[in-house]
């Protein structure tokens, strides 16, 4: 007998294009499944011995042991598997207007497939009616579903889900009659749900989701063989979505043909080609003590270089290939008597009160000898291309200047061990040695050398968090700046022995871009690497051919070689393209608006994937609005595309402060605290609902974190433009964050340069949103890691109380055990959900999820 009649189906498929029959407008009633794919009958041999009495097996212990998916990815029409006795299984598309299926009479035990796709545009349950007289396993997402009296419980959060079905066929027994093979499907929505926003199909085809952001294949370090001719990278996945598999692989970079893969127990870590090219190396550690390794591409073996090195830190070769310099790591006794006698604000850090010192070790004889000694660590060293010579920086505490420590750099001789003091500026972090070891590239702030790198109007105080170039020139102790016409502020930076260009890794406005400075012309070009956001670029000793790794607005890391002759890139690897392969995305696109005091506030969009301008969308603003920009790098700890793939727009503006507008731009981050940023983020939302008619004005949130966080908190005691509102780790007493916060006084010695609570009063009370939570009437989610060294938890307490204290609407998450950053693999997923679940409470009315996740408390 049918489950349903051909006129209910006519008037359900009405339903799913939103016109609701009048008779089910209250209650919805059951959706046949009108499409599936199935692979087709695949016979199930019982093994030899089987009807043994003892350890036998009989055809339904070996159907519950099949898997729940054939295959590691959804499936699609017209896609094959393997089947049980190897041969190839079709995934076909199969229809019935009721959801009733027949499946034929196999001569034997045979099991068949079935799987169709749900979507849901809601947080919601829903029950599968799953109706055979034979046996079925049933699977919502890889986790079963247990059938009770033909019935499943399904939960369904926003999206599309993916149910599987495996039928097994058993033949009548001698004397029985024929059963027939048949699953009737329908997919019931809860009680007081007309079913809306539900649709059933078999496209695989669907929006990115946390769970492939976390999961799939990603790339991580990358080195390049001197000749440029090979890559080695390492890579790592959550197959499970719990446990990390990682793995090296070595891919020629002309073709990208994989050479040579390496799995080993321990995941490698750190690396590193040997200058004369015979060597990829990495290192393990186990128990403690690492180990470095090396393998030998041309012979196809590995073998052990160095072991039982305890506490472990840098490490990389001499350019002869003869010995391996690295950092031994020393770690501080506590006191016995479990006191601290803290001894400056930066000892409150766990390991403030840890050295390091430098080790030369000559391989393969394994004879070692120590660098350096005494109280100071040797910090950013670098070996001198002719190996003779090693440069390294020491900083120690100094609260009487900012950024109050110092930073002194040193050349060390390593025939005598001598060491001379080179150059002593506190705003100078990094160098590089030139091909020829007679000059340096410099890494600092605008400040450096008695502010010789300021590009700025008389009287503005630089951002110091902007990265600037310096040539110095060792013999003549006289520097350079080098990047007064590049207007990106330099991140990592190397100096070519190959072509001699001085190569960086620039913040440019929302891009991470490679530019590189030619010495003799004193000329800065663009390098394109076919990404938008650059985050690593492997160069040749010798040779042209360069790796860069790094992600797009819509693409997650991939890895390009860039012909540096020729100024032409190509694709090497892109890790998830098969778990990204049905994915899809809406678009991107640049908007920037000029505001009413002449200033073009740069911002982008997200668009949910099928985007109609003629529907009305929530939107969600997220900033930063710190000391750099937010930039167009994919997934990340706040991945926009997730939130657009819910159905929201996403505007992301570009507040004044950030890195890489220019020096100017910068230096408004430095005491501002949402004087500018604030008015700019507010006038540019209003901007953007002006133009953009389908962003519905009365469901709009925001939401921003660490100094993002206190300018979410700040911008809604200014406005209720708002309708629901974010901050995680945000600040909400600028002078306990100062105070308080591990960081917090270090980051004010540029963000609140030369100001201090007792003689800025106006600044720490009157931009702290806690001396104005009164005026919040904004619906307010607090997430917060419970061991934030950064910005301390207490900055959400003292916010979650004060408003609770009002009555104002408030919720407040903590996530036990991170810190800054959730960094743990499954509460990402939590704190995730937890953040989109609270917008649709507020923007979509939809409090399902929320209730879900935090329902009322029961036991006490």
């Amino acid at each position: 007998m049918r489950l349903f009649s051909s006129m209910m189906a006519l008037c359900l498929a009405g339903l799913l294009a939103a016109s609701v029959c009048p008779a089910l407008a209250a209650e919805a009633t059951p959706l046949p499944v009108t499409e599936i794919l199935t692979t087709g009958p695949a016979q199930l041999l019982l093994p030899a011995f089987h009807d043994q009495s003892r350890a036998g097996v009989d055809a339904a212990g070996l159907f519950a042991d099949l898997p729940a998916l054939p295959g590691d990815s959804w499936p699609r029409r017209g896609d094959t598997v393997p089947g049980l006795d190897g041969r190839p299984l079709k995934w076909d598309r199969k229809k019935s207007a009721d959801g009733a299926f027949q499946f034929g009479t196999p001569d034997g035990p045979a099991v068949i497939y079935v799987a169709f796709t749900v979507a849901s545009d809601r947080y919601r349950a829903a029950t599968l009616k799953v109706e055979s007289q034979q046996k079925v396993k049933t699977y919502l997402d890889g986790s079963e579903v247990s059938l009770k009296e033909n019935e499943g419980d399904l939960t369904l959060p926003l999206g599309k889900h993916l149910v599987m079905l495996r039928s097994l066929y058993l033949p009548p027994a001698e004397g029985e009659d024929e059963v027939p093979w048949s699953l009737n499907l329908a997919l019931a929505p809860a009680e007081g749900d007309a079913g809306e926003g539900l649709a059933l199909s078999t496209s695989p085809e669907r929006s990115v989701d946390i769970n492939v952001i976390l999961n799939a294949p990603r790339l991580g370090g990358v080195v390049l063989s001197p000749d440029g001719r090979l890559a080695a990278l390492n890579l790592s996945a959550y197959p499970d979505g719990k446990n990390r598999e990682s793995w090296l692989e070595v891919r020629d970079t002309q073709s990208g043909k994989l050479r040579h893969i390496w799995r080993a127990d321990s995941a490698p870590g750190s690396l590193v080609w040997s200058p004369d090219g015979r060597l990829i190396c990495w290192q393990t550690t186990t128990d403690g003590a690492a180990t470095i390794h090396g393998f030998d591409p041309a012979a196809g073996q590995a073998r052990v270089l160095v072991s039982g090195l305890k506490d472990l830190g840098q490490w990389r070769w001499t350019p002869d290939s003869k010995s391996i310099i690295y950092e031994v790591n020393r770690q501080a006794k506590p006191d016995e008597r479990k006191v601290k006698h803290v001894l400056h604000p930066a000892d409150r850090q766990s390991w403030w009160r840890n050295r390091s010192h430098l080790m030369q070790v000559f391989v393969p004889e394994g004879l070692s000898r120590r660098l350096t000694a005494g109280p100071l660590n040797p910090e950013s060293w670098e070996v001198s291309p002719d190996g003779k010579r090693l440069l390294f920086f020491t900083g120690e505490p100094d609260l009487a200047t900012r950024p109050y420590t110092t930073s002194q750099l040193w050349i060390m001789d390593l025939a005598t061990l001598q060491v001379e003091s080179i150059l002593q500026d506190y705003w100078i972090s990094g160098a590089a040695w030139s091909p020829d070891g007679k000059r340096l590239a410099l890494r600092g702030s605008p400040s450096a050398f008695d502010g010789l790198g300021r590009n700025l109007p008389d009287g503005m105080q630089a951002n110091d968090y902007g990265g600037q170039l310096y040539m110095f020139d060792l013999k003549s102790r006289q520097a350079e700046f080098i990047t007064k016409d590049l207007r990106p502020d330099v991140g990592w930076f190397q100096w070519s022995l190959a072509d001699g260009m001085i190569y960086t890794i620039c913040t440019d406005t929302q891009y991470s871009n490679v530019y590189r400075y030619a010495p003799g012309k004193k000329t800065w070009e663009r390098v394109p690497t076919g990404l938008e956001l650059t985050d690593q670029l492997a160069l040749p000793i010798r040779g042209d051919m360069a790796v860069a790794r790094g992600t797009s607005v819509t693409t997650p890391n991939r890895a390009f070689t860039v012909d540096l002759k020729k100024g032409k890139h190509q694709l090497l690897l892109d890790p998830g393209a098969d778990d990204y392969r049905d994915r899809v995305f809406g678009k991107v696109e640049d908007w920037p608006t000029t505001l009413q005091n002449g200033m073009v506030l740069d911002g982008y969009i997200y668009y949910p994937p099928g985007f109609d301008p003629q529907q009305s969308y929530p939107l969600i603003v997220y900033y930063y609005g710190g000391t750099s920009p937010v930039t167009r790098d994919f997934g990340g700890r706040y991945p926009k595309n997730t939130w657009a793939a819910q159905g929201y727009i996403v505007y992301v503006p570009e507040p004044s402060g950030a890195t890489g507008y220019g020096q100017e731009f910068a230096a408004r981050h430095v005491n501002d605290w949402g004087i500018l940023t604030a008015d700019e983020v507010i006038e540019g939302t209003r901007n953007f609902l002006a133009a953009h008619p389908y962003a519905d004005p009365e469901a709009v949130g925001c939401i921003g974190a660490s100094y993002g966080g206190f300018l979410t908190q700040y911008i809604i005691t200014q406005t209720d433009l708002f309708a629901a509102a974010v901050s995680h780790a945000g600040i909400s007493s600028i002078s306990s964050y100062w105070g308080e916060g591990l960081w917090g006084y270090a980051y004010g010695a540029r963000a609140l340069a030369n100001a201090f609570p007792w003689r800025e009063r106006e600044l720490y009370i009157e931009q702290s949103p806690l001396f104005h939570a009164d005026k919040i009437t904004t619906p307010l989610l607090l997430v917060h890691g419970d061991s934030d060294t950064n910005v301390p938890v207490g900055e959400s307490d003292q916010l979650f109380t004060a408003l609770k204290m009002l009555g104002k609407e408030v919720e407040y998450v903590q996530v036990k055990g991170q810190d800054h950053w959730i960094l743990d693999h499954e509460q990402r997923v939590v704190w995730h959900d937890t953040i989109l679940a609270f917008f649709a409470r507020h923007l979509k009315q939809r409090d399902a999820w929320w209730n879900a996740m935090y329902p009322a408390p029961t036991d006490f």
